[in-house]
């Protein structure tokens, strides 16, 4: 009877563990503008959306220059890019008109943006 005991508790413990899976990142083609400010991030204004096609995700030069293409204008600074879900996309400065740095890594979380997976993947 012990024994039944310790096996049926040595299935369970089997059954228990779990395997995590890995989503890839879904496509959107719109995207929320924010810009970054000294104590907070706030919804630019001048530009609330941006637009991408998949063509500009094939690699990471085609991308920055479709958005140094829509940024043209924009205040010098720092901005990211937001799914519809809330996650970041992609993050990058500014400077005279010039994308100086696309981030790899977010500073507060230490997670890669979502638009690294998509170079990888072409």
């Amino acid at each position: 009877m012990e024994e039944n005991f310790k096996r049926s508790i040595t299935k369970r413990r089997i059954a228990m563990t779990a395997t995590e899976t890995i989503a890839v990142p879904e496509f959107e083609s719109r995207l929320s503008v924010f810009r970054v400010r000294a104590n907070f991030a706030a919804p630019y204004r001048k530009c609330k959306f941006f637009y991408l096609d998949r063509v500009n995700l094939k690699s990471r030069k085609g991308f920055l220059k479709h958005v140094q293409n829509v940024c043209k204008g924009w205040p010098n600074g720092i901005y990211f890019l937001k799914l519809v879900n809330g996650k970041v996309f992609a993050r990058y400065e500014i400077v005279n008109d010039e994308v100086r740095t696309l981030f790899k890594e977010s500073p507060n979380t230490g997670k890669e943006y979502l638009v690294w997976d998509h170079f990888r993947r072409h």
